[in-house]
């Protein structure tokens, strides 16, 4: 008899095989090709900030300031200063991420709710700032950094005529980091997140530590955030100040509360249509988060913990 978790290792397993399989189905459709790509990158994106929003609740409305600062010190130490390979760029993008978050989660250990989200959203505020005022140090300035160097192995250069390349280590990072997010939340410090969640004097009574459990969210979400946003850098070649702006942001959220707080894969699910319908209404400009939001508001007033309430979804941890 087929347990509930193995028919869940085979759905995960037989989803990994599809995706590993599409590229000898989408044969030369590089826009598809394009768009899978976006969704692996959100879909990573909106599981890290579901790991520190959803399953620690601690409000961090900076996340996708950590997707830009990624970005920013692979491309500096890339391109302007250093010239090393942007596969390690990459990590010590999400290096440098994760030591800024951990600075931030500093003054967010004695407070609580709102504040800390107040504290987050100041630092994605102040960055796109800092970086149009940063020409001397490399910033680029407004103009930003452009004609990253690229990825290679061996002597092959990924181009953005072959995405396949992209594709496959897209769908790695989205695999890893995904079942990396799944561990944690099943882990000791996972339950330590939800009980600090549900009932914090209780939990700590129990003896949790909730200044470990800051830290711990802080520094796992923003390094993940660092190396996806160094790795969508590379990707497309340049990084500037707009990789901070307020539709990135909205656009992050938007795909986090439609898939669900504290519900994973619900926001690896919903990263996907989100991304296709985004690209659908490109053409109307603001007008397309506007549209994105009342589609929010539409599922959640029927479903007010994201799409995993519908029948047949079922979180892997709560």
């Amino acid at each position: 008899m087929v347990t509930k978790l193995s028919k869940r290792a085979y759905i995960l397993l037989g989803s990994l095989l599809i995706f590993a399989l599409l590229p000898l189905a989408i044969g030369d459709n590089r826009h598809l090709m394009h768009l899978l790509i976006m969704s692996f990158i959100w879909a990573t994106v909106a599981a890290s900030w579901d790991l520190i929003m959803g399953y620690a609740r601690v409000y961090n409305f900076g996340h996708l300031a950590f997707f830009g600062l990624g970005g920013y010190t692979s491309a500096m130490l890339t391109k302007v200063y250093l010239g090393i390979s942007p596969w390690l760029g990459i990590l010590v993008g999400g290096g440098l991420a994760m030591a800024i978050g951990l600075l931030i989660a500093l003054p967010c250990l004695r407070l609580r709710g709102m504040y800390v989200g107040m504290v987050t959203f100041a630092v994605h505020i102040i960055l796109p700032l800092l970086a149009r005022a940063g020409l001397a140090i490399g910033t680029g300035g407004s103009w930003g950094i452009r004609d990253l160097p690229r990825l290679y192995v061996g002597q092959y250069i990924f181009t953005t005529l072959e995405l396949v390349p992209w594709y496959y280590v897209a769908l790695a990072m989205f695999a890893g980091f995904s079942f990396v997010i799944y561990k944690i939340i099943n882990s000791p410090i996972g339950l330590a997140f939800v009980a600090l969640r549900d009932s914090e004097p209780l939990a700590k009574s129990l003896g949790i530590d909730d200044y470990r459990c800051m830290f711990i969210s802080f520094g796992v979400s923003a390094f993940i955030g660092g190396v996806c946003g160094a790795f969508y850098c590379h990707y497309m070649g340049v990084v500037d100040p707009g990789i901070f702006s307020l539709a990135n942001f909205l656009f992050g959220f938007v795909i986090l509360m439609l898939g669900g707080l504290a519900a994973f894969p619900g926001a690896v699910i919903a990263a996907f249509p989100l991304v296709f319908l985004n690209n659908a209404l490109l053409p109307l400009l603001e007008v397309r988060l506007v549209i994105l939001g009342a589609i929010v508001m539409g599922v959640l007033l029927g479903l007010p913990r994201g799409i995993m309430q519908i029948k047949y979804l079922k979180p892997l941890a709560v």
